[in-house]
């Protein structure tokens, strides 16, 4: 036994060796730490310019109104369900480009599209024109999940994903309370003036320079984004044959049915509330408290800024922490944490009659359900390769869209069908949030063993060592 000591004690270290090798190949395919943080840079101000440019229409229902002669229904297609088809039908094909080309001109076409196509409604002199722009805004804005995914998926380890991910998608809160708080504020200033003068354009209409404004620094952007290096791919075996288009993402969800079933629908009832929020809190708080829509802009979306940055940012660091700790299911587990907070809050905030408890349980609602975006998409990137996180993640986006729809609707619903009586949205939305959370909890739980299983496939099939 002790003469084959020496030789045991050689296998191991030449074991040892190799598995150093092996770390440090796989490290050297990881981008330095300047170029990995320049990139979640550029998607965080990309998703701050994309929401500021999406919501930028909710705070200019008024003027669009009185210049087309439209309708209320009209308005919301605008708004709501043409900007949603648009997105849902752009978002798979852009996923399938993220997998199969450069990732930063497919990031930068998408920044440059849709700030164009912002700043083209100066050119809107009909609803139909308006519609089409909005609609090319739509499509741009599809890269940014599935490009974000990728490229955080591919320019850090797995354990450092969690902030990462947490700081680009603080970019959409910031989005929204800009356009919140600086969307009023900007058509009033530009009224005042009698709108905004444009080299090479002339003098343009206030709505229409509040477009003008949203839109140019989104150019400067795309520019960023095009400059960005583009890093290798971690897993490019598993790249998307040249077969049928999206036959790798069926063959996928089709291999691990369960764990995306679990996973997606636990998630598809999150957003169901945090869109329905969103669409009918400003509304709600008129209705219940009797706030004027310019005090709700200004504190809404501070508040959103300010709880919603550091939920998402939390969020990240809490799975990050957990991923260190040994848990494969780190991203499903704070986001079943996240709902038990949300839940009690949610609930409560739109039917007590204090405005002041109002809004610290609404801070708590979106310090937790804001980080349903960051643990969405490192969940979706965590039980998918390198070669199918674009399309995966579209697919993702695009369930996301649907429950966009879904959510608000469920709330009017309650509203028109079963009280007959406007003045109880504040009722609606505590009835969506006490029936979708508990249900999204619920399917989040079922899927930690799939989740778990699938993530060791998925981490044992490309081996990471720190950034």
């Amino acid at each position: 036994m002790d003469a084959g000591r020496p030789l045991q004690v050689h296998q191991a270290i030449c074991q040892n060796q190799e598995l150093i090798l092996e770390d440090n190949d796989i490290n050297s395919k990881y981008p330095g730490k300047s170029q990995a943080y320049a990139t979640v840079a550029v998607l965080f101000v990309a998703n701050i310019m994309s929401f500021v440019d999406r919501q930028i229409p909710a705070m200019l229902v008024g003027p669009i109104k009185q210049e087309f002669g439209i309708s209320d229904s009209e308005v919301a297609f605008l708004i709501g369900f043409a900007f949603a088809a648009t997105y849902a039908l752009a978002v798979l094909p852009i996923g399938l480009a993220v997998d199969r080309l450069k990732r930063n001109l497919v990031l930068g076409s998408g920044i440059l599209l849709w700030s164009i196509m912002t700043i083209g409604a100066v050119f809107a002199t009909t609803y139909n024109k308006l519609l089409g722009a909005r609609m090319g805004v739509a499509a741009g804005e599809a890269v940014i999940a599935p490009v974000s995914v990728s490229l955080v998926g591919d320019s850090f380890r797995e354990k450092h994903r969690g902030r990462a991910m947490g700081i680009v998608t603080a970019g959409v809160y910031i989005g929204i309370g800009i356009s919140l708080v600086g969307g009023g504020y900007l058509i009033d200033y530009l009224t005042e003036r009698g709108g905004l003068t444009i080299p090479l354009i002339g003098h343009v209409k206030p709505w229409q320079g509040v477009f003008v404004v949203a839109g140019a620094p989104g150019i400067i952007v795309a520019i960023a984004g095009f400059l960005l290096r583009d890093p290798p791919r971690l897993n490019a075996k598993d790249t998307a044959s040249d077969g049928f288009l999206w036959s790798a993402l069926l063959q996928h969800i089709r291999n691990y049915k369960k764990t995306l079933f679990f996973l997606l629908s636990g998630l598809l009832f999150m957003s169901m509330i945090f869109y329905s929020f969103s669409t009918w809190a400003p509304t709600m708080l008129v209705r219940t408290h009797g706030l004027s829509l310019s005090e709700i802009g200004m504190k809404l979306g501070a508040l959103t800024i300010s709880t919603s940055i550091l939920g998402t940012i939390t969020a990240g660091f809490l799975a990050d922490k957990l991923t260190e700790k040994g848990y494969k299911d780190a991203p499903v587990r704070v986001a079943m944490l996240a709902c038990v907070l949300a839940l009690p809050a949610i609930v409560l905030a739109p039917l007590v009659t204090s405005i002041t408890l109002c809004w610290l349980l609404l801070a708590i609602y979106l310090f937790a359900i804001s980080s349903y975006a960051t643990l969405g998409l490192l969940s979706v990137g965590s039980v998918s390769h390198s070669g199918i996180k674009g399309q995966m993640t579209a697919f993702f986006a695009l369930l996301m869209m649907i429950s966009g729809m879904l959510g608000p609707q469920i709330t009017a619903a309650f509203t028109d069908f079963l009280f007959k009586d406007e003045s109880k949205l504040n009722v609606s939305m505590a009835m969506t949030g006490g029936a979708t959370l508990p249900i999204a909890l619920l399917l989040l739980w079922l899927s930690l063993p799939h989740f778990a299983k699938t993530t060791a496939e998925m981490s044992g099939s490309s081996q990471t060592t720190p950034l």
